[in-house]
């Protein structure tokens, strides 16, 4: 429809008008449209998928325009780079005051944030499409709504701290029913991490190397007095193991001369 309006031909007005119901109205607000994106060469909507519909299991999904004052793109994306952003603070510097974070925030980059190779490339492509036809206003409402979710989620790990177990609520239990206190399953508190979620300190591990005095063999039998190992991401194929629960970071070695 859009497509048909830029045209502006009697033609492609008149194929517009076959599929819109009501003519008087609809027509001038496709020439608002038009006008819109008249430097805009394509992709003009975005579909979110939302699952299926309960009943009959239809699919689901959310159609909205690139720059509609709520872009759901523009929210997630500056989610996402606060995450990123939060994570290589706390890897750089793990108690962090609100003092340094809000100096931290104040401080102007000398490029812009899509070219940041600090960021994850997926999450730099998202950043330049959002910036591409938006110019710098789409790019500083990205930033201040990322340095908005950034202070939500450090006094999120202020208040809530890391996820834990509820030690007083453990012993309030034992104390009302000593005959079943232990038995139960373990009250926790602190944030909750969701399904395939990294906490913050675990997050920040991964992909660092560090320097361990421990001797490994190598394949030409001599023995290296020290390894690198470098942490890797945790995987949920030791759920299988039963050691979810108490899984460990391992990581890859290479040995040092």
């Amino acid at each position: 429809m859009i497509t048909l309006g830029k045209r502006g031909t009697p033609t492609a007005l008149s194929s517009a008008q076959s599929f819109l119901f009501n003519t008087g109205s609809s027509m001038q607000r496709l020439a608002v449209m038009a006008a819109r994106y008249a430097e805009r060469p394509g992709g003009y909507t975005r579909v979110h998928l939302m699952g299926h519909r309960k009943g009959d299991h239809a699919p689901r999904a959310v159609l909205e325009l690139v720059d509609n004052p709520t872009d759901v793109k523009l929210d997630m994306t500056a989610r996402t780079v606060a995450r990123e952003a939060y994570t290589l603070l706390h890897r750089a510097q793990t108690n962090l005051g609100w003092e340094a974070l809000q100096a931290l925030l104040q401080k102007q980059a000398s490029l812009p944030i899509e070219s940041d190779t600090r960021f994850h490339p997926l999450t730099r492509k998202n950043m330049a499409k959002l910036v591409r036809y938006r110019g710098e206003a789409a790019r500083t409402e990205l930033v201040q709504k990322a340095q908005q979710y950034l202070e939500r989620m450090w006094a999120q790990d202020q208040l809530e701290g890391k996820r834990r177990p509820d030690t007083e609520r453990w012993d309030a239990m034992e104390l009302s029913r000593p005959s079943r206190g232990r038995t139960l399953t373990r009250p926790m508190t602190g944030a909750r991490v969701h399904a395939g979620e990294l906490e913050t300190h675990v997050a920040a591990r991964v992909g660092t190397e560090i320097e361990e005095a421990r001797p490994i063999r190598l394949r030409d039998g001599t023995i290296a007095p020290k390894r690198r190992t470098r942490t890797s991401k945790p995987s949920v194929v030791r759920l299988a193991k039963g050691v979810f629960a108490k899984r460990r970071i391992r990581g890859t070695t290479t040995p040092l001369p």
